[in-house]
């Protein structure tokens, strides 16, 4: 399944007690305790969600280690590197953002460890009843956190529910994700990649799906980071026009900057209408001044043709 939201506890390491010892000459030698461990995010560009985390697990750094004998240092607690995608998001409960995570091997320290105690060498010059002191180590930092993923797609496909995204997905990446004629097959979104290009196929929106109709805006936020979203309508409807115009209309209500973005719209299942039917739908969207790409998933070179307008529109935005 894919989890694009989780709930995890972090907590870095403990400082290790400095030490009480003596020396043979009876002077104090105690030494250090190590630092505890931090705790980092780092950035993988290979991860799609964050399933992998266990909302009930402590997600924790090593401790360091106590002082020992002859001004020896506790050995610092090992830091903690938790992978996860890009562009992931860390929140406290409040809601208050504490960080993102949206670069291929970039560390985010979410939890300092705590410092190492003083063993009783640290106080060898003071008065006889120092001679005996030491200091335990400090707490490392904790925290209760939020992460959310936004991924970073170079092309998402978007449209209403069965205009024939899954099956594009499925055939210009060999994936292989659910597909049935019937609206909201896709429930989840599914990934593929195409000449290295990250496809992302959305679950279908509807009219109020900004609102939260339909699967709502539980996934509408992977939008904002694509390059080129990629409008599926299927050339079966009857009013291609009015099909785009309703998912259009969600997009803007996501994000108005989505206007920006390179659109190119792709007719589907085309070898289930007639050559009519086809001028018929490209002279209704005309005014529109979009690109537009004619596909059938038995058809290879219309997908061949697909694959090469979205490889150029993707490396043109970039």
């Amino acid at each position: 399944m894919f989890i694009d939201k989780v709930r995890v506890d972090f907590k870095a390491g403990n400082g290790g007690n400095g030490a009480v010892t003596f020396g043979r000459d009876k002077k104090p030698s105690g030494g250090n305790g190590g630092s505890g461990g931090d705790v980092y995010l780092l950035g993988e560009n290979q991860l799609l969600d964050l399933s992998k985390f266990d909302k009930d697990k402590l997600y924790s750094a090593g401790d360091g280690l106590p002082g020992g004998a002859e001004r020896s240092y506790g050995k610092n607690g090992k830091d903690l590197i938790v992978k996860v995608p890009l562009v992931t998001e860390v929140f406290d409960l409040d809601g208050n953002l504490l960080g993102k995570v949206q670069e291929n091997g970039q560390l985010l320290k979410l939890c300092k460890g705590g410092i190492g105690g003083l063993g009783n060498f640290v106080f060898r010059r003071g008065q006889r009843k120092t001679l005996r002191m030491s200091t335990s180590g400090k707490k490392g930092e904790d925290l209760k956190a939020f992460l959310s993923l936004q991924i970073i797609s170079d092309i998402i496909l978007i449209g209403l529910p069965n205009a024939g995204k899954t099956s594009i997905l499925n055939i210009l990446t060999q994936s292989q994700a659910k597909v049935a004629d019937y609206p909201f097959t896709t429930l989840q979104p599914n990934f593929g990649v195409v000449r290295k290009l990250l496809m992302l196929d959305l679950p279908g929106l509807i009219e109020g799906s900004a609102e939260g109709k339909g699967l709502g805006r539980k996934y509408t936020k992977h939008i904002n980071n694509a390059k080129v979203l990629m409008h599926c309508i299927s050339l079966t409807s009857e009013d291609v026009l009015q099909d785009y115009k309703k998912i259009s209309k969600e997009v803007l209500k996501i994000n108005p900057e989505l206007n920006k973005k390179t659109e190119l719209i792709v007719l589907t299942k085309a070898d289930e209408v007639s050559a009519d039917d086809i001028q018929r739908a490209l002279n209704s969207l005309k005014s529109l001044k979009k690109e537009i790409v004619i596909t059938s998933i038995i058809d290879d070179n219309s997908i061949q043709q697909l694959a090469d307008k979205l490889e150029f529109l993707t490396a043109k935005t970039s």
